[in-house]
């Protein structure tokens, strides 16, 4: 994959005019040359700053950084400063000369690193397994082929204390993560989407951010339906009333958080019990949607409620997404959903597919990209708030739309540039609109649970 570098001529001319006033560092000189990283330690939600001090001034320096995933692959990014008049970059103030990213960007180094293609697989993401071990990154200042000063970067998605252990509740599969601080503090309800099992990582972001949450697993896992068929509503209420007894959760309401097929869940949970008090949905649907096998073939209904089985909108593979599926196996490219979805929504003319979020005891906050290559749900999050517009819904209910991100709207400041083309399916987006998203949607989402009412009526 062809690095995102953003180097012209003119770049170059620049770089080379203004290091002509020092080529030749003198002895030592690396000894005066300091980081400072701010906040050390950080956790992965965190802009970092990143000082670089003692250096000679208007010299052109490199800064490196370089991380090891989990599992194994190390990631690199790199871009050309110029020192100022004081000796020092600052990279949440100055702009790369030439580099890995363009503009000024404090966590610049971070979102642009891409896989070392000289250790194959080369991954498609940034890999984390263990959500609680360390993020390290390695930094470099060099300048005439000599490092004159580095240091870590150490992250974390889980703050000092945060705890993680297995929820188990009449029948209900999660992993409670709690802030440690033996207070009570606001519940959440995390969800995942079409890949099943446990969400992750937001469930130790959120409770290192002071909230007890608890990332629940619905199917594909411990006992639970092997895929999205049949799953039956109650089974959320289920979670909610176990949440609601923790010693550790504020009385009253619990938020819930959905990303895509999650999303869908999300709000139509919040529909049916009113003990919900917010909705998160990121790449959300205003509809339901049929299930899926285990092997992600359409699968008739995907939700229950009160054993009846509720309208949906069944997929719908015509002659053209049949072609673009087939050569796509053939040459084993990335497919878009999106279009088999907008087929099969064009076909479904009942109201009853939709989701009443008009019900919903709470605001409503969508998030969702315009580049979304799984579904649209771009328009989907856009008709949802217009359902809840018609039917006078009395909270402050926002969609935020995120120009050329994808279906994937990251949390957390990791590498944003991963190898799309390995992937079965088409997540669109560009690593420059996900950076922005990592900017943007967290802070947001965070403001957004905080200024819940609290039981006794204020935030």
């Amino acid at each position: 994959m062809a690095n995102h570098i953003f180097i012209s001529l003119g770049a170059l001319v620049l770089a080379w005019l203004v290091s002509a006033n020092g080529t030749v560092l003198a002895a030592g000189y690396e000894s005066q040359v300091k980081f400072v990283v701010s906040p050390s330690p950080a956790l992965m939600d965190d802009r970092v700053t990143i000082n670089v001090t003692g250096l000679p001034p208007g010299r052109c320096v490199t800064i490196r950084a370089r991380s090891r995933d989990q599992g194994g692959h190390w990631w690199r990014s790199s871009a050309i400063f110029a020192a100022r008049q004081d000796g020092s970059i600052d990279l949440s103030a100055q702009a790369p000369i030439a580099g890995a990213y363009a503009g000024v960007d404090a966590m610049g180094l971070f979102w642009s690193m891409e896989a070392d293609p000289s250790a194959p697989p080369v991954p498609a993401f940034f890999t984390v397994v263990d959500w609680f071990k360390p993020i390290v990154t390695e930094l470099e200042a060099v300048s005439s082929s000599r490092v004159l000063g580095t240091a870590q970067v150490v992250r974390r998605f889980a703050a000092a204390g945060v705890r993680a252990e297995p929820f188990t509740s009449d029948g209900v599969v999660g992993i409670l993560y709690s802030p440690g601080d033996n207070r009570k503090h606001r519940g959440v309800i995390l969800l995942g989407g079409s890949e099943g099992g446990f969400p992750t990582p937001q469930g130790a972001m959120l409770a290192s951010r002071g909230f007890v949450t608890l990332a629940l697993a619905y199917f594909g896992t411990h006992g639970l339906p092997a895929a999205m068929q049949r799953i039956p509503i109650e089974y959320f209420g289920k979670a909610i009333h176990g949440m609601q007894a923790l010693p550790g959760v504020e009385s009253g309401g619990v938020t819930i958080l959905g990303s895509s097929r999650g999303a869908e869940a999300a709000l139509l949970v919040a529909s049916v019990y009113p003990e919900i008090n917010g909705v998160i949905g990121v790449s959300s649907s205003h509809v339901l949607w049929e299930g899926a096998t285990a092997s992600q073939m359409p699968g008739g209904p995907a939700w229950t409620w009160r054993g009846t089985v509720l309208p949906y909108v069944r997929f719908h593979i015509g002659a053209g997404f049949a072609a673009r599926y087939l050569w796509s196996s053939v040459f084993r490219r990335p497919l878009s959903l999106n279009p088999m979805f907008v087929d099969s929504l064009s076909l479904a003319h009942s109201d009853a597919v939709e989701i009443a979020v008009e019900r919903i005891h709470g605001p409503v906050l969508l998030a969702s990209g315009s580049d979304d290559k799984k579904w649209p749900s771009a328009s989907m999050s856009a008709r949802a708030m217009d359902r809840l517009r018609r039917n006078h819904h009395a909270y402050a209910d926002e969609h935020v739309l995120y120009e050329g991100a994808g279906h994937w709207l990251p949390s957390a400041y990791e590498p944003a540039t991963g190898l799309r083309g390995r992937l079965g399916e088409e997540i669109g987006g560009t690593p420059q609109a996900s950076a922005r998203v990592q900017s943007q949607w967290w802070p947001k989402m965070l403001r957004f649970l905080a200024s819940i009412p609290s039981p006794g009526g204020t935030p």
